[in-house]
């Protein structure tokens, strides 16, 4: 089957600094809104596709593909109102990550991120520019994409994200029954923390998405500290106890960026047992 680049689209809510990236990519002479839809990045066939807009207020949001591997919005002072409409018009559209690049006096607009409901957070990544100049903006959207690219690893997450089989989601259903039959088990899902998105999950008694988001900044946090402070052995799993519950979050060694989150009844749960059964569970993942 033939590989179709996947789409990145960037919302310019910059007075001009994008417009210098733009035509780093070979549009000539860009003024105005746009847009400009699959723009090339690069020759290379599995480089993503670019749409460039320039809304220049709520009513021009879009997605042109709906199916964005990735949204980056650029931002510059003076665009408050917009950026506040932009992430509460993102929020629904739930796309897999959003990269936000400040310029360095867009002070009210950082504001804004700040104060972006958790849920929404996990999956928006925000970089502040060291300077406001069009070499260094394009420096840093390159690296940006590169990361993202890899670039047949980009292509293959797009075709995860745009092509999942039936196959894989048996079996992650599969894997969510087996972790409710551990004894106590209240809830379980499988988490992406690269995108804090849930991939699978089963059981209830608590808004599990949020849970999922809120677990993977614990687990950013944890493997931040362990960089900072040298430790280079693997985290195997982080356990948080509350008064009748016990939280398991557990890393899956054979899935990097991904872990299990598990709800255990305090009374009725075993700690050791569920640790075993969920290693167990992990053998057999599919992703």
């Amino acid at each position: 089957m033939a590989f179709t680049p996947p789409t990145v689209t960037v919302l310019d809510l910059t007075a001009r600094l994008g417009l210098h990236a733009l035509a780093q990519l070979g549009v000539a002479n860009a003024s105005g809104p746009g847009p400009w839809l699959q723009v090339p990045l690069a020759d290379a066939s599995v480089a993503p596709m670019i749409d460039w807009l320039r809304p220049a207020s709520a009513k021009e949001l879009r997605l042109p593909s709906p199916a964005s591997a990735a949204v980056i919005l650029l931002v510059g002072p003076g665009s408050v109102n917009l950026v506040r409409a932009t992430l509460e018009w993102l929020a629904p559209q739930n796309p897999a990550v959003v990269w936000a690049f400040l310029m360095p006096n867009a002070l009210m607009e950082e504001s804004i991120f700040k104060s972006a409901p958790p849920a929404q957070m996990a999956r928006t990544h925000v970089y502040q520019l060291p300077d406001s100049s069009p070499q260094t903006l394009w420096f840093i959207l390159m690296e940006q994409l590169g990361k993202l690219s890899a670039m047949d690893e980009l292509a293959l997450q797009h075709t995860h994200n745009l092509l999942q089989t039936d196959d894989m989601s048996s079996n992650l259903k599969q894997c969510m029954d087996a972790a409710m039959t551990i004894d106590g088990a209240q809830a379980v899902a499988l988490v992406d923390y690269r995108s804090g998105m849930c991939l699978a999950q089963a059981g209830g008694g608590l808004d599990l998405d949020l849970a999922a988001a809120g677990n993977t900044e614990v687990v950013r946090a944890k493997l931040k500290t362990m960089e900072m402070l040298g430790l280079r052995r693997g985290i195997e799993d982080i356990l948080i106890t509350l008064g009748d519950q016990y939280h398991l979050i557990r890393l899956v060694p054979n899935n990097l960026g991904l872990f299990l989150y598990l709800v255990l009844d305090k009374a009725k749960g075993n700690l050791a047992l569920a640790r075993y059964k969920l290693t167990d569970i992990e053998r057999s993942l599919k992703v």
